[in-house]
């Protein structure tokens, strides 16, 4: 007997446990067990009024779906620039310290350069003395060509002149008044004259062709001399540094004094950073990356500033995944806007929201008037006669504010429930 009623009790105790469980998950345990507790004598659950709730409207909004990221300032491609020497020497002069703000073509620094100045003397002395054997060449050799002219002009008027004395010694030799070896003599000094005459011709060609020549290596001299100065004022500009950019100096590693070797990589003076060209490479969990898209407008916080919101837009989604702490994430790059960037500073922390979607104009709640019992939400709501709960559809959340997709409708009040202040204990006197 005693066996059997033990397990009775115990089957007794199952089924109770059961339908609690099933009220839980019906979501109608707390109703229930008011009930329940209405059928015992005995302290009873303080019974909500109008005066435990705080009532607002439920309103028409913007419900934003949102992406929670952080991320790190950086800077652009092209934003840091390193400055340095790209000839050796003495650094003479550093014009700059950490902070200042240059702009493009401003000086930078200055190397000692009086051995480029002496060098760049002797190339425009070079070059003058060039200049003064072209003009010699120009003016000597028309002149020698000249008297090779004038030279065959006179041999032009002997041939002439032994031309009328062999026909005229031909003609006396026919009538016998002179002798065979004076004609031959004559036709002998014909030939001669004829010779000089086409050797003369030949040295005139022979000149002009040498003075041709003489003139043009005398310009490739020059040329080479204006190139020799050209290339010392190139170096003697290397002299003086100047800004690339308009930027902030961010680090100086070379003092006056020091000597720079310009070998196979410049030595680096100043390092300059464009604070206009930021951006912010925000890491995104590979939950929340689908939903990530380019455009896609954002805000974010740095800690140097937590209550002021700067504004980006979603510029590109890189591909390759970084994987920290077996932790999943993508980088997104944020083009940010202009407004209030110099207020950034490279490698600050980014508390970052993405806006990934809108339901425009929808119903929507304070998030403390929602309550939850099981799967199921409920509104309490105000009517003349008393409260009642309503049971709801939520959609998105952003921030306080809670989408309603049913059960409720414009101007109805719902309530949210006053904390009771707890009381302060007295100190006990002793």
């Amino acid at each position: 007997m005693r066996t059997t009623g033990k397990f009775l009790r115990f089957a007794i105790v199952i089924i109770c446990l059961g339908f609690v469980v099933l009220l839980a998950r019906e979501g109608e345990f707390p109703s229930a067990w008011k009930d329940l507790q209405g059928l015992f004598p005995g302290k009873k659950e303080h019974k909500l009024t109008f005066s435990d709730y705080k009532f607002k409207p439920v309103i028409r909004k913007d419900i934003y779906q949102k992406v929670l990221a952080t991320g790190t300032v950086t800077l652009k491609t092209g934003a840091e620039v390193k400055i340095g020497a790209r000839i050796s020497g003495q650094l003479e002069k550093l014009m700059v310290k950490i902070g200042d703000i240059v702009r493009a073509g401003d000086k930078i620094a200055r190397i000692e350069h009086e051995d480029l100045l002496a060098r760049g003397a002797q190339y425009r002395a070079d070059l003058m003395a060039e200049e003064a054997r072209l003009t010699k060449i120009r003016e000597e050799g028309p002149l020698e060509i000249n008297k090779l002219k004038a030279g065959l002009e006179e041999l032009n008027a002997q041939i002439s002149l032994a031309q009328k004395m062999l026909s005229r010694n031909q003609a006396l030799r026919q009538k016998g008044f002179v002798s065979e070896f004076v004609v031959d003599e004559a036709d002998e000094r014909l030939l001669v004259l004829n010779a000089k005459i086409n050797l003369v011709e030949e040295e005139i060609k022979l000149e002009e062709v040498r003075l041709k020549n003489d003139i043009r290596l005398q310009e490739a001299k020059i040329e080479k001399a204006l190139a020799n100065i050209l290339e010392e004022e190139t170096q003697l500009s290397y002299a003086t540094i100047t800004a690339p950019i308009d930027g902030v100096v961010a680090f100086v590693s070379t003092q006056e004094g020091e000597t720079v070797v310009a070998s196979m990589s410049a030595p680096t003076f100043v390092t300059l950073i464009d604070l206009k060209k930021l951006e912010v490479t925000a890491f995104v969990d590979e939950t929340d990356i689908g939903k990530i898209k380019e455009r896609q407008k954002t805000r974010f916080t740095v800690d140097a500033f937590p209550k002021k919101f700067f504004h980006a837009e979603i510029r590109e989604i890189h591909p390759k995944a970084v994987i920290k702490d077996n932790v999943v994430n993508y980088e997104v790059m944020l083009e940010i806007s202009k407004k209030n960037i110099s207020l950034l500073r490279p490698e600050m922390t980014a508390n970052i929201v993405i806006t990934t979607g809108i339901h425009e104009g929808v119903l929507a709640i304070p998030r403390g008037a929602v309550k939850r019992s099981g799967k199921k939400s409920f509104a309490v709501m105000k009517t003349e006669i008393a409260l009642s709960e309503n049971p709801i559809e939520l959609g998105w959340r952003d921030g306080d504010a809670q989408e309603v997709v049913s059960g409720l409708s414009d101007g109805d009040q719902v309530g949210i429930f006053i904390k009771p202040k707890k009381k302060k204990r007295g100190r006990r006197r002793r």
